[in-house]
């Protein structure tokens, strides 16, 4: 029987293309999983511009839900959130969840100058966090410095495979 993992992200996991208006890449990195990891299916909920802070609003039948993986925390970044409260956000995600069914995926690092080095320290705070965690970084970016490139997309996918079959499969 295939696991289901859910992939809750924003514009990154949603494939936005920043070359066009409102336009996103034909595979994703969850595209990608789908044929990388042998017994697992992947679905994603991704919505554009999503905020950490908002989601606890959200509700979610996690129950049939094998493993919840998380790419969030760039746009509060970009909204001027700290780092503490961009972690607390996610506490609030995922503290009532089995800790078992999480993966926080560290979005990838900004290269914009003013939000470079709070996305770096983002990453390393969820890192120490009591989940699984992968950080895929460095991986190859778009020209606006937020968004995965096609490249980076199979990049994540191929990094992120390698992680679920060493502690999933």
């Amino acid at each position: 029987m295939m696991k289901k993992a859910l992939i809750f992200g924003d514009s990154n996991t949603w494939g936005y293309d920043p070359r066009g208006y409102f336009q996103r890449y034909d595979l994703t990195y969850k595209d990608y999983l789908n044929d990388l990891v042998a017994g697992w299916m992947f679905f994603e909920d991704s919505l554009n511009g999503r905020l950490l802070r908002d989601v606890k609003d959200e509700t979610y039948d996690l129950a049939s839900i094998d493993l919840f993986c998380i790419m969030l925390g760039s746009n509060d970044l970009m909204h001027y959130y700290d780092v503490d409260q961009i972690v607390s956000f996610m506490h609030e995600l995922i503290d009532s969840i089995d800790t078992r069914k999480v993966l926080i995926l560290c979005p990838p690092i900004l290269q914009i100058d003013i939000f470079k080095a709070e996305s770096i320290r983002l990453n390393e705070a969820y890192k120490k966090m009591n989940v699984h965690c992968i950080d895929c970084n460095p991986l190859n970016m778009s020209f606006d410095g937020v968004h995965l490139s096609e490249k980076g997309h199979k990049e994540f996918a191929l990094k992120m495979s390698e992680y679920m079959k060493k502690e999933f499969c």
